[in-house]
Parts: structure tokens; C-alpha cells; sequence
């Protein structure tokens, strides 16, 4: 059992306040966990439930792109719904297609199309691995190596873990703002590596400037 924090599809509210699981929702939030680990997107599973019949959180037919892709995010169903390897493969597979267009089946031009300018931005120096966002049953967020996640320490033993306040504050003071700013970030940092003492060593984007003749 967890805090109430607000209403989450898999969840009720007990008369303790706590959030218990809802077995038949969270029945369908592992079937669309599934879904996604099989190869389908987000349209796919949205045209799957319809045809099973399963109203989306708010009582519609269709399920939005937006409620499935947070839904398979949500690390609070690490809490007895979702099976650890299975939430961390989905993640990973997110990653994967971040950069396709679901419509095209094509690469897009940015590579910063992930709803966080950190995501993929984060490197672990002791393993070359990405590090992940992750939020903690308190709602406290922090950045871990995603290696150090998957295998423990057998595989990544120092990388530390870096509250997400303290990450933004060392990237305004690496960039010199004064408030963290995300076109900013995009525009000028190319990655960090994350040293074992927490501290990040940058890696700027290079520019080529051209003069042209008349």
C-alpha cells in the first residue's frame, strides 16, 4: 500500500487513505504493459482495448495516446501491479522509439523529442550507461544510472544517485543562468557525464560557423 497522492488508473483510495489495487484495473494496466513489450504503439493498444471493450480512466471508448504513454511511465505500479523487469524494459523500449514517429515509422529530426530535456542527457562515467528518472513512492524524483537500476552493483558499483532539484541546479551553474530553462539546455549541451563523487563533466554541442561571400 502506498500514500493517496491523487487518483491512479489501478489504484482506489481505502478508507485508511492509503491506495490499494484495483484487481480488474489492474489487470488491464498489465495486459497494456504487455502490449507495448509485443511491438504495438500507442495507437495499437488504444485500437486493442477498444476492441476488448475497456473504457479508458475517464469512461470513454477510446483511450488517448497521452493517458497510455503516462500510464506507462508511472513508476507507482512497481507497487504490486507492474513486475519490475517488465516496467524497466518498457522504459527502455521508450527510449528506443522516442526518436520515431508512430505515423511515418520515420526518425525525427530532433533528438530531444522526450517530454524531459534530461532524458538521454545523462551519462554514467563508469559505465557508459543513460541514466533514468525516477520517482520514489514519496514523490521524491532522482536521476539514477540506469545500469546500477537493472543489475545493482554487480554491474555499476559507484555511480551515484542525484536529486533531480540538485541536477538543475548544477546544470544552470555549468551553463551560467540563472533559472533552469530547457530550450537552453537543448541548445548547448550535448551530454554530462555523471562522475562518482555526483559531480557532471559537460560535453558541449559544436557549432561550425560559415562565413558566406557576396
Amino acid at each position: 500500500e502506498i500514500t493517496s497522492m491523487k487518483k491512479i488508473y489501478g489504484f482506489e483510495t481505502a478508507p485508511s487513505g492509503l491506495l490499494q489495487i484495483t484487481p480488474e484495473q489492474a489487470t488491464i494496466v498489465q495486459k497494456i504493459y504487455r502490449q507495448y513489450l509485443s511491438g504495438k504503439s500507442l495507437g495499437g493498444i488504444a485500437d486493442f482495448l477498444f476492441e476488448k471493450g475497456i473504457s479508458s480512466p475517464s469512461g470513454k471508448e477510446h483511450w488517448g495516446r497521452s493517458v497510455l504513454d503516462v500510464l506507462l511511465s508511472n513508476s507507482k505500479y512497481l507497487n504490486g501491479i507492474v513486475n519490475f523487469d517488465d516496467y524497466f524494459a518498457v522504459q527502455i523500449e521508450k527510449g528506443k522509439r522516442s526518436n520515431i514517429d508512430e505515423d511515418s515509422n520515420k526518425r525525427k529530426a530532433t533528438q530531444y523529442y522526450s517530454k524531459d530535456v534530461l532524458s538521454g542527457l545523462l551519462i554514467c562515467e563508469e559505465c557508459g550507461a543513460v541514466y533514468w528518472r525516477i520517482t520514489r513512492p514519496s514523490g521524491e524524483i532522482v536521476w539514477r544510472c540506469s545500469n546500477k537500476v537493472k543489475h545493482g552493483k554487480r554491474v555499476c558499483q559507484h555511480a551515484p544517485s542525484i536529486l533531480e532539484d540538485d541536477l538543475k541546479r548544477a546544470i544552470c551553474e555549468i551553463l551560467d543562468i540563472s533559472e533552469f530553462d530547457p530550450q537552453t539546455v537543448k541548445a548547448n549541451l550535448e551530454c554530462a557525464h555523471v562522475t562518482a563523487n555526483g559531480s557532471l563533466v559537460p560535453e558541449f554541442i559544436q557549432r561550425e560557423y560559415v562565413e558566406m561571400g557576396l
